[in-house]
């Protein structure tokens, strides 16, 4: 079996768990949306989306932690389900993103709310206090975490039911076509506090100019897929968005609504076609990016992954049990050691990589 099919298991696994708390056909609100370049993101939302779609939930109400409307909401959605989409940002790393998740849980009591599949992390005890006292005081919360360490440490913290569920990517439709490889090794490394790398690998090869290319997909200048045509597209994307989301703040009509889910949907589209293309560029990935591990998986891409700060890929992994991957992934205690390893796969794969239709 190839493509995404191999993994129907664990879809059938989130759509089950994702079933059992929403009401058939019941309108909902999917807040959270990653504008941004973050393609892990862009690959949870569309996976979410999917999720949702298959079960017939009509999303009436879209937006992002920038623009989110309580107002709005309220009149968009008056009875039913708010979701919040999945990710790295439930606790004090990204804390734009967890006060509004706070907010929104404070201001909407009757309503049910899921948190889709996170990892959790607070470094806070002050702000640790200040969510278990919002997230306590609503009626009706269910959280979905990702790993076993955050399942845990949601048990402990907060009374809301707590659920562990894959990753939402895992029930992404499709994945972008690759073309053949245009260099050895991809270094996607995180640029941001949650990496643990404290520089550059020291070695990477007989000559590490030539054999690896290191980048973030956060900044996608001169990336592949970051072409004219692309970068065109998604201008045009977020200007659909902009125009949407201030319509949808001034109306309860319908129409703004869907214009902005399809916006929504065709950004992340775009990222994921950015970030599949940059994965597929090398022959071998490296990364402390939780989301270069799963689509690397996803895409059958061989990798090899270094830990991020708090742990988060080694939770997502030893939860999953993805040392029975190991044809294709491998872990890294450091940067130089997981640049061997990625040598090492290329060096057991006897025959080229095939191009791989989604």
């Amino acid at each position: 079996m190839s493509g995404l099919g191999r993994w129907a298991g664990v879809r059938g696994r989130l759509r089950e768990i994702l079933g059992a708390l929403l009401e058939p056909a019941s309108p909902c609100a999917l807040l959270g949306f990653p504008g941004y370049g973050n393609v892990g993101d862009s690959a949870i939302w569309l996976g979410a989306r999917a999720l949702l779609g298959e079960l017939g939930a009509e999303i009436v109400y879209t937006a992002d932690h920038h623009d989110f409307c309580a107002e709005a909401l309220a009149a968009r959605l008056p009875s039913g389900t708010i979701l919040f989409t999945g990710g790295g940002n439930l606790g004090d790393l990204w804390p734009s993103h967890q006060r509004t998740r706070e907010h929104v849980i404070s201001a909407f009591p009757g309503h049910r709310i899921i948190q889709l599949p996170q990892s959790v992390h607070f470094g806070d005890l002050s702000g640790l206090d200040r969510a278990r006292a919002v997230f306590d005081a609503h009626p009706d919360l269910v959280l979905l975490l990702r790993d076993e360490p955050s399942l845990r440490a949601a048990r402990r913290a907060f009374r809301a039911p707590s659920v562990l569920a894959p990753d939402c990517a895992f029930a992404l439709n499709s994945l972008p076509r690759l073309a053949r490889p245009e260099r050895r090794i991809l270094w996607l490394r995180r640029g941001d506090h949650e990496s643990a790398a404290d520089g550059e690998p020291a070695h990477a090869g007989p000559d590490p100019a030539k054999d690896v290319h290191r980048t973030d997909w956060t900044d996608w200048t001169g990336q592949e897929g970051a072409d004219a045509a692309w970068t065109a597209s998604a201008r045009a994307v977020r200007e659909r968005i902009a125009a949407a989301s201030a319509e949808v703040r001034s109306t309860v009509g319908g129409g703004a609504a869907a214009e902005l889910v399809a916006a929504q949907d065709r950004h992340a589209e775009l990222q994921l076609q950015r970030g599949c293309r940059l994965l597929g560029s090398a022959e071998a990935v490296v990364t402390d990016r939780l989301h270069g591990h799963l689509l690397s998986l996803l895409l059958g891409l061989p990798h090899v992954v270094v830990d991020d700060r708090h742990g988060k890929i080694s939770g997502y992994w030893q939860t999953w049990e993805h040392d029975r991957y190991r044809a294709v992934a491998r872990r890294a205690p450091d940067a130089d050691r997981a640049l061997r390893t990625a040598a090492a796969l290329l060096a057991a794969r006897s025959t080229p990589r095939p191009v791989r239709d989604g």
